[in-house]
């Protein structure tokens, strides 16, 4: 009598990349990349900290950049004033 072994772990295996499919095809309908995604969620949830630079190409990346650029002309040792 022949019978048929199956492995215990091939449903989870389905079930995972099944999920794993849906997640990266949900992704691709929003028109952003998933490193936007990651970016756009909250810290605790493996975004990005809320003191990170802003993403490059946007109006505050600019400013960001501004600011930095005057803070670098700035001189950076205070005179003392004599006594």
């Amino acid at each position: 009598m022949r019978t048929r072994l199956k492995a215990k772990g091939t449903p989870t295996i389905k079930s995972a990349l099944l999920c794993l499919a849906c997640v990266s095809l949900s992704s691709c309908a929003s028109g952003r990349t998933a490193g936007e995604h990651i970016a756009d969620m909250p810290h605790w949830m493996g975004g990005l900290p809320e003191d990170a630079p802003p993403r490059r190409g946007t109006p505050e990346y600019d400013a960001w950049m501004a600011k930095r650029a005057q803070e670098a002309a700035r001189p950076k040792v205070e005179q003392q004033q004599p006594k």
